[in-house]
């Protein structure tokens, strides 16, 4: 039961915006209808194999990519001709966004071709909830010596950490996705299709919460070390001119005698 084309979802669009900043550059490798969400925000250049595809949505950049064999194994691995993304693919972006080649075509022909992309930016990879994209997910974080964060349908593989707040932001809109999902599409990719743990939007609300309060606690206590450290540093300067001026009033006196 797979989702050919089918707009990115509220967990994917939320990763991409805690991960890239309004009006950034995103590559995405596959287009479709979740490219007019995302060209609203960003700019976007829409990697595509399929021609149909190509111009589906007027705000991207597209680069029709055919797929051709990577290998000359009985069973190919088939992926976007590699020298047409080298030339094509802007200097400089932010954000990767994994999305196809759709369906059964595969993805693996990504992992012979990291060299192709910047690799100092977050990728976020869909449908890991797959047996085929988890494993290139997993094997790109390797590769990529990144921190790999798996929610129950993508997953991101980052530069940098993830903050807390970052984490649960994503994960509470990752649970509306899933709380949405009608029980035969579960059902074809997990063995048992209904969380232990009841899902509770209002969790991930208060952690949210919970973390800005500490994030405001610590900026201001930060703030009243900097005024302390600079009062601090105001009496210690003033102590020490009253206790050198009897000193300074002293030597001006000798050096005044000595120009007389």
């Amino acid at each position: 039961m797979g989702k050919s084309h089918f707009p990115i979802d509220l967990g994917v669009l939320t990763a991409i915006r805690q991960l890239a900043a309004p009006d950034s550059t995103i590559v995405e490798l596959g287009s479709g209808n979740g490219t007019n969400r995302l060209v609203s925000e960003y700019t976007v250049y829409s990697i595509e194999d399929d021609e149909k595809w190509v111009g589906y949505c007027e705000g991207s950049n597209y680069i029709h990519a055919p797929l051709i064999n990577l290998d000359e194994s009985e069973e190919p691995i088939r992926w976007y001709d590699p020298a047409i993304l080298k030339n094509s693919l802007p200097e400089s972006y932010d954000l990767v966004l994994i999305d196809g080649p759709a369906g059964k075509k595969g993805r693996a022909g990504l992992l012979s071709n990291l060299d192709l992309f910047q690799t100092d930016v977050p990728f976020v990879i869909d449908d890991t909830l797959r047996d085929h994209e988890c494993q290139v997910a997993r094997e790109m974080a390797y590769l990529l010596n990144r921190p790999l964060y798996m929610f129950w349908n993508f997953s991101v593989i980052t530069p940098n950490p993830l903050t807390v707040e970052q984490i649960s932001r994503i994960q509470r809109a990752a649970l509306q996705v899933l709380d949405s999902e009608e029980l035969p599409y579960l059902e074809s990719y997990f063995t048992e299709p209904t969380p232990i743990v009841e899902i509770s939007m209002g969790e991930w609300s208060d952690k949210i919460a919970e973390q800005n309060q500490h994030r405001l606690h610590v900026a201001s206590l930060e703030a009243k070390n900097r005024k302390l450290q600079s009062l601090e540093s105001s009496i210690s300067l003033r102590i020490g001119l009253l206790l050198t001026s009897p000193l300074r009033f002293v030597s001006s006196l000798v050096n005044r005698k000595k120009l007389e």
